[in-house]
């Protein structure tokens, strides 16, 4: 009798343990999954445009030789005297681990939505000239990046990478044409499960 009442405490604690680890919140379960890390980066094309970008980075394989990942970003920079831009993008990259070291490929796509820089005026109703609203102009982003970095999470079981490299990206519909663009990416990755 003693034996089954023991059993059925131990039972009950067991089911309460269950039912916090079921009210884990969606953020915590996903924050910490070995797959997921947190990327923060220097996203500026040369000194005279910064910008920063925070990210994802979803490990979706990984072998001793390569790892295949899935990134997604938001950020922005600012241009003076031109505009500001906002930006969401994904993409999915290829990493070639060496030793501690690093090279990392990535393709994607995004959207960025730029601010003009000063005051923008329209034709009024009268054939005059008025203040017109600021609302941007939206732009489609294929990206293609190139990273070194090196990598703690490796062999030293640290959490964390650093990464440096450029980011080509083009910016559509600017006078029915893409500019193409260079930005410098310097940046680290954290990992809140390893």
């Amino acid at each position: 009798m003693i034996a089954l009442g023991q059993c059925q405490s131990q039972i009950m604690a067991q089911q309460r343990m269950d039912k916090n680890t079921n009210r884990e919140g969606l953020f915590s379960r996903i924050i910490h999954n070995e797959r997921v890390a947190v990327k923060f980066d220097y996203f500026g094309e040369l000194v005279l445009h910064p910008g920063i970008s925070l990210g994802i980075d979803y490990t979706l394989s990984s072998k001793n030789w390569v790892t295949v990942h899935w990134d997604t970003e938001l950020g922005g920079y600012w241009h003076r005297w031109n505009n500001t831009a906002l930006f969401a993008k994904t993409s999915i990259g290829t990493r070639f681990p060496i030793s501690y070291m690093f090279v990392d490929l990535n393709l994607g796509a995004g959207y960025m939505h730029s601010f003009p820089a000063g005051k923008i005026y329209q034709r009024s109703a009268d054939g005059g000239v008025e203040k017109a609203p600021n609302w941007g102009h939206a732009h489609f982003m294929p990206t293609f990046s190139v990273l070194l970095g090196w990598d703690r999470s490796r062999k030293a079981n640290l959490p964390f990478s650093i990464h440096i490299g450029a980011e080509a990206y083009l910016q559509s519909a600017v006078n029915h044409t893409f500019i193409p663009h260079v930005a410098a990416k310097v940046g680290f990755t954290y990992k809140f499960k390893k």
